[in-house]
């Protein structure tokens, strides 16, 4: 028995499909032919395709999928499910988008409106003919309420599956006396041109030269207008899996802040965040840029004001809460959680508490997502960013202690976890532990000179260890030498100024010289203080403490009589003492003159963080 009938043909600029099923589909006699038209008829409906365009009339509606960027109304955009437009013969919206049926269900159409309005490639029509007597604007009603919400969200449309299609309408409707008929119309052009362009575009998302000038033929040859090219271009690209999953969720989160009164930081913060995605999967951004289009019609969402360094923050850890799992694994990447550490650091640098703010935020909301849902996920993965915070509070703490901190304990422990730390962070970026550490201390000008000598043996005894050129218990001795020395200096220099103050004799010979190193060298051995005074160190501490002095007694007034800040700097540079001393005998002097403490503010001119 025959359950429906296909006929195919081509008529003008389009290639028609139609699909008869249901009762009486037996009946040969329900189309004629012309030279340049084709009509189909039953029981009162009409419908004619000519080479310019169609004609209907009677109980049905026209159908099509929703191509990307076509305005939809709202209530399709919040159901996800809706996936095709549905318009019945002879009805309209009325100014609050209720369905106004009446019984005018005769119009016409050409071609160029069809494809225009409708999808650029392929369009639906339909018609139900029955033995109903009636107004047909009750039977236009009952048919929707029948078929509507299956033609609206089935993907047998998209998926080209016309005898599916039918099978399904049939289903729905549940009239056994009833003969569907389905017209499926096709702009053989613009067809062409979509096909060829997915094809090209599925393989790596973009187009070889001689790809584009085989489209252009196809252009060209067809004479396919600029308008529909993009549009069908768009349709491409959304509809390719990679595309489509970043996409739909931008789009969700819209949908979600047009619906509400207001909207979030963490929601502009995902748009944000998706869009970088977009980026770096080579997404392109007309795609988002069409969904602002249509969906905030020219509004635009203002960004709350905040630092971009916390912006991105923000930005980075709500990917966490993207819906789609299938996108988690590409969300947060190497070099997010390099833009997260730098973040902590500049936070950590200014004192702002925005940056552990948004932190509490991501654990209430992931805290909120697992008692909801019963779902650990998002608590795993943003405790695995955290611990990388963790470790940066460590390796920052130490490192700053070791070169700041004159007697800072370092053992093998704490060059051993030094190490570790140091692999975690090579793993995200070789680079990343030298520039976020090691640069900023050997940069920062308040850095002692014994300070930086640690940081730089560090560094190098790092590398050593990693090579298999030294011990750990090489690179502590050394480390623990130049602490001593740094203790035997200070010691000295103490002594030194002691015996300065009280004009103690024989700085001025070589004799007298040695009797005071002798003397301190003495003293030291019974203060039991680590390390010996050698020659060297003795004579160094001298030539520091008569530059100390040369700058007290004749550039400093100097300098502030003139304002002269160049000259401060350029001794400051040059004399090889530490800037952080040399300002305590700026304000010892400017105390002991009574002069304005304004004064010692207006010498401090920079030098990095002081600690």
């Amino acid at each position: 028995m025959v359950r429906d009938l296909r006929l195919h043909g081509i008529i003008g600029p389009v290639e028609y499909f139609v699909t008869v099923g249901g009762a009486n589909v037996n009946n040969a006699y329900f189309y004629e032919e012309t030279a340049n038209s084709i009509r189909f008829f039953s029981k009162g409906n009409e419908f004619t395709v000519t080479d310019e365009g169609i004609h209907y009339k009677g109980t049905g509606g026209s159908f099509c999928e929703y191509m990307f960027g076509v305005e939809k109304p709202f209530k399709d955009l919040m159901k996800k499910t809706v996936a095709n437009r549905l318009i019945m013969f002879g009805a309209f919206l009325d100014s609050k988008e209720k369905i106004v049926f009446t019984n005018n269900t005769e119009g016409k159409e050409s071609f160029y409106r069809l494809f225009l309005h409708g999808h650029a490639v392929k369009n639906y029509y339909f018609f139900v003919s029955s033995d109903y007597k009636g107004e047909q604007k009750k039977r236009q009603r009952q048919i929707l309420a029948s078929v509507g919400k299956y033609l609206k969200r089935t993907n047998f449309v998209s998926e080209d599956k016309d005898t599916e299609l039918l099978e399904g309408f049939l289903s729905e409707l549940k009239e056994e006396s009833s003969t569907v008929f389905i017209f499926k119309i096709i702009h053989i052009a613009n067809n062409e041109f979509y096909k060829t362009f997915k094809e090209f575009y599925s393989m790596n998302k973009s187009l070889t030269t001689s790809e584009e000038l085989y489209l252009e033929d196809i252009i060209s040859r067809y004479r396919i207008d600029r308008y529909q090219q993009e549009r069908m271009k768009i349709d491409v690209m959304y509809k390719h899996p990679d595309n489509k999953r970043v996409v739909d969720e931008y789009r969700d989160i819209l949908i979600d802040v047009l619906s509400g009164d207001s909207y979030k930081h963490s929601e502009f913060a995902r748009l944000k965040r998706l869009r970088t995605l977009g980026i770096r999967n080579n997404i392109p951004i007309v795609l988002f840029e069409t969904l602002d289009e249509m969906l905030l019609k020219g509004k635009k969402l203002q960004e709350i004001e905040e630092p971009d360094y916390l912006r991105e923050t923000r930005a980075i850890l709500q990917s966490l809460f993207i819906k789609d799992t299938s996108l988690k694994g590409q969300m947060i990447n190497n070099d997010d959680i390099i833009k997260l550490i730098k973040a902590k650091k500049i936070a950590y640098l200014q004192g702002d508490k925005g940056f552990e703010q948004i932190l509490l935020d991501t654990v209430k909301a992931c805290d909120e997502y697992a008692r909801e849902n019963n779902d650990f996920s998002f608590f795993e993965e943003f405790t695995s960013i955290v611990t990388y915070f963790d470790r940066f509070d460590n390796v920052y703490t130490l490192l700053s202690q070791v070169a700041f901190i004159e007697d800072v304990e370092f053992n093998e422990d704490s060059l051993r976890r030094l190490i570790n730390y140091k692999k975690e962070f090579d793993r995200l970026d070789v680079n990343l532990f030298y520039d976020i550490f090691i640069k900023e201390l050997l940069d920062n000008k308040y850095i002692t000179n014994y300070g930086r000598k640690k940081i730089n043996i560090i560094l190098k005894g790092i590398k050593k260890i990693s090579a298999g050129d030294a011990s750990f218990k090489d690179v502590v001795s050394e480390i623990k030498a130049v602490t001593n020395e740094e203790k035997v200096y200070r010691f000295i220099h103490s002594a030194l100024e002691e015996r300065m103050r009280s004009f103690y004799p024989g700085f001025d010979t070589k004799k007298g010289r040695n009797k005071i190193f002798e003397e301190i060298s003495k003293e030291l051995e019974e203060k039991g203080i680590s390390g010996e005074i050698t020659k060297r160190l003795f004579d160094k501490v001298l030539i520091d403490i008569k530059k100390e002095s040369f700058y007290v007694n004749s550039l400093l007034p100097d300098i502030i009589k003139n304002k002269d800040i160049s000259l401060r700097e350029d001794f400051l540079i040059n004399s090889g003492l530490d800037r952080f001393y040399v300002e305590n005998l700026e304000k010892e002097y400017i105390e002991k003159k009574k002069l304005s403490p304004d004064i010692l503010n207006s010498l401090l001119i920079g030098g990095g963080e002081r600690i």
